[in-house]
């Protein structure tokens, strides 16, 4: 009887402990630490233990008229332009930072560099009605440089665009024009415009010395079976996981234009391959009979169409019935070819 009765308390015992269990809250967020807490697959992250910063971002940039900027003619530089102000970014000061917060007028953005992928992107910093400030992280999200927010430690995705750990998790960034060409057009092309200087006198550790020169000539098919991509540097036009892909070989020595369409938007395309760029526009006329034509040895005209106006190369319309209009930007940039892969499930060689 006396074993009966301890072993009917155990059993008492024991379906309480398993209540308790089963009635504890389930609702509680993860710790936020280095591991936890992303939006993407960990196993994609290559996440540093070193502390941030390690690459120092230009906070506080210096710019000079791009006449006194002692830029060589054939280095590759980047240009931004908002409103009337164009800003001119080298290849070789983004390299050695990777990030530039920056500033025209009340627009905060950030020009952001990862010399891994090849690929630079305009954003605006003002997010949630609050202007962010971002540094390097350190770590990688396939292969992709990840900024993060002092403000709050929030991470973001460069390529993806996106928010991947942090308060702002899923929240897409918005994303500007931000032109690659050689410093040669750009003089030629924007004569008035600011050139970034570099007065940190920071140099390249063995984080980045040389890697942002070279790209990698990869090409390997996606492993789901996808298109075989040419090795080098493509241009993108992107729409949420597809893209659409420009060899630079597709253009020559002069301007050349193509207009097509890409899921449902009508866009023009120039680059040429003496000048060193690629750029895209959204077409916004609505006009089914217009017609673009692209314009040799002008700049800064870069295009026309049958309707009078003329354009430069960051799509404003210098001249003609629609001067002072600025046509559209899709989302789009250059970057290494393996990185497509990585990034985007669809992907279309044009």
């Amino acid at each position: 009887m006396k074993n009966s009765f301890i072993a009917l308390l155990l059993l008492v015992v024991l379906l309480n402990a398993c209540t308790k269990e089963e009635t504890q809250p389930t609702n509680n967020p993860p710790v936020n630490t280095l591991e936890g807490g992303w939006l993407v697959p960990v196993n994609k992250l290559i996440l540093s233990q070193l502390p941030p910063d390690r690459i120092r971002s230009i906070d506080a940039p210096y710019f000079k008229p791009i006449a006194e900027g002692k830029l060589k003619a054939n280095e590759s530089v980047y240009i931004y332009r908002f409103g009337d102000s164009v800003k001119v970014y080298p290849l070789n000061v983004m390299g050695r930072h990777e990030i530039v917060n920056d500033r025209i007028g009340a627009h905060h953005f950030a020009i952001t560099f990862c010399p891994r992928t090849g690929s630079a992107l305009a954003w605006n910093r003002k997010i949630n009605g609050t202007v962010s400030e971002f540094g390097v992280s350190g770590h990688l999200f396939n292969e992709n440089l990840i900024p993060y927010d002092r403000n709050d430690t929030s991470y973001w995705s460069q390529m993806g665009l996106l928010g991947i750990k942090g308060n702002h998790s899923g929240i897409e960034l918005e994303n500007s024009q931000l032109l690659l060409t050689k410093a040669a057009t750009a003089m030629a092309a924007f004569p008035d415009a600011m050139v970034l200087i570099d007065t940190s006198g920071q140099n390249c550790d063995s984080i980045c010395n040389g890697s942002f020169k070279q790209g990698r000539d990869l090409g390997d098919p996606n492993e789901d079976g996808g298109i075989e991509l040419p090795g080098g540097d493509l241009f993108g036009i992107i729409q949420r996981e597809s893209a659409l892909l420009f060899n630079y070989d597709n253009f020559g020595a002069d301007i050349q234009l193509y207009y097509t369409n890409f899921k449902s938007a009508k866009v023009i395309v120039l680059g040429s391959e003496d000048l060193q760029f690629i750029v895209a526009f959204k077409d916004n006329t609505g006009d089914p009979d217009i017609k673009f034509t692209a314009v040799q040895n002008a700049l800064p005209i870069a295009f026309e169409d049958n309707r009078a106006n003329q354009y430069d190369l960051t799509g404003l319309a210098v001249s003609g019935p629609s001067a002072g209009k600025r046509f559209p930007a899709p989302v789009s940039y250059t970057a290494h070819s393996f990185a497509w892969d990585l990034f985007f499930n669809d992907l279309e060689l044009y």
